[in-house]
């Protein structure tokens, strides 16, 4: 009997640490599960119509009620309101202090509105989305809330990389600031290719080439483009290179059909695209002058 009670005994503590997720490691130590976050948000960018443009997914793993999302305030998790700091600096586009955010400038979910927190004469600031009012439905227990976005005149890294209030409904539970999380980590695929590849001309002249793009990203459609450089693999003389504009995003160029010394000379030409979200890749592609000049090879489409 002694024997039987000491066995039960050791399956119900068994059972108890397999309830709080107990186990052990090979080294004897315990390795306890951790719980799911309260609340997960990501974010990722796109260009739009010249502006930059921020998306926002809030998923709430809590057993609590969403009645209000914060993008780029963190409240450092205490009960303290004087340490709170707003990580924002880029007013969302077409904003003013009368009429707040264009709603060409923004999107919300159905129910809910967008608004500017920014304590004053403070030169950074938040966005709170938040149902309209008392009727409208919150972000329930297990829901994700989606269609949260923002456009804004140039980029803001701290829309990528901030925190995220997110803020109860009354009686259930305090406000807990996360970090928000950006989805797009990856460069866009890029490749480029230069029309024509080839100058001849006996007459040393300069020649239009055109840079055309194969170009794509996981979630921006329109990564931006720019001329980073033009290099040769001889001297040049100034107006050997002419008509480029380093830095922008200049798909024409002049280059002049001339060589020195017993080898071809080969333009390099580098471009760059980057998405919304900062990553950035660069390709490059080369225009060759050879050393036996013969009559000219016209380049071909519209210069």
């Amino acid at each position: 009997m002694g024997k039987n009670m000491k066995l039960g005994a050791t399956i119900l503590i068994f059972g108890l640490t397999s309830l709080h997720s107990l186990a052990f490691a090979a080294a004897g130590k315990p390795i306890v599960s951790e719980p799911p976050p309260a609340a997960t948000v990501d974010v990722f960018a796109q260009h739009s119509g010249g502006k930059i443009n921020y998306q926002y997914r809030v998923v709430n793993n809590s057993q609590h009620d969403i009645a209000a999302v914060s993008i780029g305030l963190d409240n450092q998790n205490d009960s303290n309101p004087n340490n709170d700091t707003y990580e924002l600096y880029e007013l969302p586009s077409g904003w003013n202090l009368k009429f707040g955010i264009p709603s060409t400038s923004s999107n919300s979910p159905t129910g809910w509105h967008v608004s500017v927190t920014r304590p004053e004469d403070s030169p950074t600031l938040a966005l709170t989305w938040e149902p309209l009012n008392e009727n409208m439905p919150r972000l329930l227990a297990g829901q994700t809330l989606t269609k949260m976005s923002i456009a804004v005149d140039k980029a803001d890294t701290q829309y990528l990389t901030s925190h995220a209030l997110i803020t109860y409904t009354k009686n259930t539970a305090e406000s807990i600031s996360v970090p928000i999380k950006g989805l797009d980590n990856t460069p866009p695929s890029f490749t480029v290719k230069l029309n024509p590849n080839i100058l001849q001309s006996p007459d040393n002249r300069q020649v239009p080439v055109k840079a055309s793009f194969t170009i794509k990203d996981d979630y921006d459609r329109k990564p931006e483009i720019k001329l980073e450089s033009i290099t040769a693999n001889e001297p040049v003389e100034p107006d050997d290179i002419s008509d480029a504009s380093v830095g922008l995003d200049d798909r024409y160029i002049l280059l002049r059909t001339s060589h020195k010394g017993d080898a071809d000379r080969i333009y390099t030409v580098t471009y760059s695209a980057t998405d919304a979200s900062g990553n950035q890749a660069l390709a490059s592609a080369t225009v060759t002058v050879p050393r036996a000049q013969t009559e000219a090879i016209k380049p071909t489409g519209n210069h």
